[in-house]
């Protein structure tokens, strides 16, 4: 039996798997995007209940996302699976949908840092200028002190 070859054709069906994940995202998305609008044309072109195609249109779109997130759920699953049998170096998990959400997440978290380091320079001027406003009161009060020992 040859290993090698068996091994190549589990990793060609994987990736055979997620292209036709990414293509069935694709197609999601486009449902996502097209059935409410069906759904609307017929609300308005016939004389129907509103309340029928409005609940037409929720569960639809309930349908349509918990379909998206069983396909990247799945082709999550089987990156794992070609991740374990990698380096981890070698082959890189190649979302489906989060890879925009990651970078964001970065530009998010270096613009809190930024606020952050903003905030505790504004704290650090603030704690400075209420020390030298208690240091002037203070000598104001000492010099007030003085000059009522000396009347």
């Amino acid at each position: 039996m040859d290993y090698k070859k068996a091994f190549e054709k589990y990793v060609d069906y994987q990736q055979d798997l997620h292209t036709k994940n990414q293509k069935r995202i694709r197609v999601g998305l486009k449902v996502n995007i097209l059935l409410p609008l069906v759904f609307l044309l017929l609300c308005f072109l016939t004389q129907g209940s509103k309340l029928v195609f409005l609940l037409l249109w929720i569960g639809s779109l309930f349908g349509i996302s918990a379909y998206l997130m069983y396909v990247e759920f799945t082709d999550y699953k089987l990156q794992e699976q070609l991740k374990d049998f990698f380096d981890n170096d070698t082959l890189e998990n190649d979302n489906l949908i989060g890879e925009s959400v990651d970078r964001a997440e970065a530009i998010v978290t270096n613009k809190i840092d930024k606020i952050d380091e903003i905030l505790e320079e504004k704290k650090e001027e603030k704690k400075q200028k209420i020390e030298d406003t208690k240091q002037k009161v203070i000598e104001k009060l000492s010099s007030r002190k003085e000059d009522d020992e000396d009347a």
